[in-house]
């Protein structure tokens, strides 16, 4: 059935206000630790200045012995760590001390550096709070000054400090390392506010001032960043280390440099990494690379099928999608009219001129490439026009390994710059991830370069998230299926232990991350599956990401373990719960098999979806494709009936299954409102949509249950050195939307108003049961909110004797790192209604007010323009 209007398409979302929010002031009681060092200054007072000397006297003894070692100089900076009050003590403004923040971690820990060689301003200051003086009260907040030989427990992967005690003088190390490049001036100076009956050119001069300002410490910070990339380098090269990842002139690639620090890949002695660690005062992410995650079963076999089916080109204007993967057999039947060969390049050392899947056993790209082009598998038969174009990066090896050579962050900005920006490019499936769990203290480097990649471009990163190995556990954090049968640890509850989380990069805050559900419950004797049918597979990462985000945001069909009746239980993958995939066959073998799993396979299934809706939304943004995608997505009935912990659900599977055509389209029961082309907000900005309500939805006489699904997709700058996403982000969002029986007009005085974020304002009868919520203690799912992340999807089932004659959301800006107050960052919120009982049009009554009120908004902005 169709609308009167025509096709079922997506309606634009109407901005009806727009003004400066008010932020909530802080408040809340001192923490006991604070409060018991305001009260016994003497003592408190008395520890600082002692570790504060100890510090000291290390340093100097240490700068000592290097010239007598003939150790490579470094820089002059005393290291330090400290622990501060993480509620009410802003790292920053240990500035005031002559103390620069190299990183903020969990818990008030904070690495720095003093380039007060005497510690001077820090000694002022505790002599200042023990004899109660203005100036030292701050002190009080400052818990501890730490022994900078504890510097390896804060700088060191969870690998690397196992190992620490077991380093080799002499062998030969290759390592990851991030260094802090902001120095003193963390932020900008603050940009100053126009007077009350202030000439407005004597404001302009006084911001003129502050743009040069800003201007002069945008030039400072990249100055600050080439001089440290030479102090490391003159630290490697001179201790004959070797830096590996690439360097132009001196200077780090841009993917790998963000605004407060870069990371380098550098091989190193043993005695080398040590010094590096304890005395380089820059350092603050020390990490081995990661390792490719794939899955292989020797035991796996797959019959051949014969396929009659014909794929044909698509469109010369179609959409792209770059295979970042082990390359692809160009010329295989089922994929050569839609592969872009004339983009094909290889990184892989020594052979770049070969493209190819070189990866025995059906290859692995190949099969990535086939799921892109067929997500449901591959027709017996026929004949069918190619939905996008492939275009193949090979960076895997033929071992189906990523070459250490390969720097990830300098390896995606150049397949960036080579594919979007020569080629127009935007979809990117990165069916590669790390073999353990995320690391939850930083961001990685190669998490933050897909971050910083997708903020300078319109592009969409859809990450794999990672893969359980079956029998063989990986370090000391990733354990296996078999481990964790072995402790009695079924499924689906293993998946929710630490060593199951998401792999790096599949934490990165601005992709698309896709976890593997299984399509069948098998049971064929002696093999059974060990998941069900829509429950993640066995294999499938978990989430929670890095501080708390929901990772995989998505799920798509990957395919499952299976186990047998042995003791203990064998555990592989047999065909009946494999994917059909598209097989290499340039080691023999058939064309198509199933024969593989995991999520490696699900990834691209979503990357199918972003292609269709790149040609259906040729215009729009990427940010639109991933709402999209995200708004899509729906719970099986097991998930949504589950009643005991839904928390668990949220972790194994996101927000669930996308659907093409829920994304693309609606139905006569179903209506959803996009807003379209750039949108942008900055901080402390509040802009309000309004979506009309008919009348004959809202009556009191008919109780029609209506799914309300919100989706807010926006990105921002990454900074890495800092512990949480209001600091990783150069400007953070939120939503909200107006309560039961709320007018516009005082949602919109609500949401500018400092009272109103108050935690009263947000409880109560007047709120919709969202699921989720913007506090992790507010909604029907606990200990996590929808606020995390750059992608924040809610949804709710309300009465619609509960709407007002208009339904409103707020988006709301708040300051990040960036105190630039004209910085912006773009987003796109979707929004849609659905009536619960199918059989209940709703399309045509939202879609005719929709479009009257549009029509009055511009009639009304025309008018004001002439």
């Amino acid at each position: 059935m169709e609308s009167e209007l025509g096709q079922f398409n997506h309606l634009t979302l109407r901005l009806a206000r727009e003004g400066v929010a008010i932020p909530a002031t802080g408040g809340g009681q001192r923490n006991p630790r604070t409060v018991g060092n305001l009260g016994n200054r003497q003592q408190h007072g008395s520890t600082l200045q002692n570790s504060t000397q100890n510090s000291l006297s290390d340093w100097k003894d240490n700068q000592t012995s290097r010239k007598e070692e003939e150790k490579p100089e470094l820089p002059e900076s005393i290291p330090l760590i400290l622990r501060i009050d993480p509620k009410a003590f802003d790292p920053d403004d240990l500035r005031q001390y002559g103390i620069e923040v190299i990183a903020e971690l969990e818990d008030g820990y904070i690495i720095g550096a003093s380039v007060d060689l005497e510690l001077t301003e820090l000694q002022n200051k505790i002599q200042l709070f023990i004899n109660s003086q203005y100036g030292g009260g701050k002190v009080a907040e400052i818990w501890e000054i730490l022994d900078g030989s504890q510097r390896p427990e804060y700088i060191l992967s969870p690998q690397l400090l196992a190992e620490w005690d077991q380093i080799q003088d002499e062998v030969a190390y290759v390592i990851d390392v991030g260094i802090a490049c902001i120095g003193l001036k963390a932020q900008l100076p603050d940009c100053p506010e126009q007077k009350l009956n202030e000439l407005q050119d004597n404001y302009m001069k006084r911001f003129q001032k502050w743009s040069d300002k800003r201007d002069l410490t945008y030039q400072e910070w990249d100055d600050l960043a080439d001089h440290r990339c030479q102090l490391l380098a003159d630290f490697v090269e001179g201790s004959e280390g070797e830096i590996i990842s690439s360097r132009i002139d001196g200077i780090i690639s841009s993917a790998a440099q963000l605004p407060d620090s870069f990371t380098c890949r550098i091989r190193v002695s043993g005695k080398v990494l040590r010094d590096l660690v304890l005395n380089f005062q820059y350092v603050f992410d020390v990490s081995e690379p990661d390792e490719f995650s794939g899955i292989t079963n020797p035991k796996s076999q797959t019959n051949d099928v014969d396929v009659a089916f014909e794929l044909e080109a698509p469109q010369i204007n179609s959409p792209k999608v770059c295979v970042i993967d082990s390359g692809v057999q160009e010329g295989h039947s089922l994929l050569f009219n839609a592969v872009d060969t004339y983009s094909s390049r290889s990184w892989v050392p020594g052979e770049a001129d070969q493209t190819a899947d070189l990866v025995s056993g059906g290859g692995h790209g190949t099969r990535v490439a086939g799921a892109v082009l067929y997500p449901q598998g591959i027709p017996e038969n026929g004949r069918q026009e190619a939905e996008c174009w492939i275009q193949n990066a090979r960076v895997l090896d033929r071992n189906c390994r990523l070459p250490e050579q390969l720097f990830p962050p300098d390896l995606l900005g150049e397949i960036v710059s080579i594919y979007h920006q020569q080629t127009k490019t935007r979809i990117f499936n990165h069916s590669i991830t790390g073999s353990v769990p995320c690391r939850t203290r930083y961001m990685s480097a190669w998490a933050a370069a897909i971050d910083e990649l997708t903020w300078h471009n319109d592009v969409l990163f859809i990450v794999a998230a990672g893969n359980l190995p079956i029998n063989v556990c990986v370090g000391i954090t990733r354990l296996s299926v078999e481990a964790h049968l072995a402790a009695n640890r079924q499924h689906p509850n293993y998946l929710l232990e630490e060593s199951c989380r998401v792999a790096n990069p599949a934490q990165s805050f601005q992709a698309l991350t896709v976890g593997s559900i299984a399509a069948v419950t098998y049971r064929q004797p002696p093999y059974s599956s060990l998941s069900k049918a829509d429950h993640a597979s066995a294999f499938s990462c978990s989430g929670l990401g890095i501080w708390d985000t929901i990772k995989p945001e998505v799920v798509e069909y990957g395919g499952d373990f299976t186990i047998d009746e042995s003791k203990p239980p064998g555990i592989a993958h047999e065909e009946g719960v494999c994917p059909e995939l598209v097989r290499s066959t340039l080691n023999g073998g058939p064309a198509v098999g199933r024969d593989a799993v995991g999520t490696s396979y699900a990834a691209p299934k979503v990357s199918h979806i972003a292609a269709k809706l790149a040609a259906v939304f040729p215009d729009e943004s990427c940010l639109l494709y991933r709402a999209l995608i995200v708004q899509s997505a729906r719970w099986p009935d097991w998930a949504l009936n589950n009643t005991d912990n839904k928390l668990n659900a949220l972790r194994q599977i996101g927000y669930g299954i996308p659907n093409l055509d829920r994304a693309s389209e609606n139905n006569s029961n179903r209506i959803t409102l996009i807003t379209q082309g750039h949108q942008t907000i900055k901080a402390k900005q509040a802009q309000i949509y309004q979506v009309n309500v008919p009348e004959n939805i809202r009556s009191q006489g008919d109780e029609i249950e209506i799914l309300i699904e919100v989706t807010l997709s926006y990105k921002a700058q990454p900074r890495r050195t800092r512990r949480n996403r209001k600091k990783y982000l150069s400007t953070w969002l939120d939503w909200d939307c107006s309560k039961k029986g709320e007018h516009a007009e005082r949602f919109f005085e609500r949401k500018i108003q400092e009272h109103d974020a108050s935690e009263e304002t947000e409880k109560g009868e007047g709120i919709f049961p969202w699921t989720l919520r913007n506090r992790e203690d507010y909604g029907e799912i606990k200990d996590v909110s929808r606020s995390s992340g750059t992608i924040q999807k809610d949804w709710a089932i309300v009465k619609s004797f509960d709407l007002r004659e208009s339904f409103c959301i707020a988006i709301v800006g708040h300051q990040g790192w960036n105190n630039d107050p004209e910085a912006q960052v773009p987003y796109s919120l979707v929004v849609s209604f659905e009536a619960v009982q199918s059989n209940i049009p709703i399309y045509a009554s939202f879609a005719e007010i929709q479009v009257d009120a549009l029509q009055v908004q511009e009639q009304v902005q025309v008018r004001v323009t002439n």
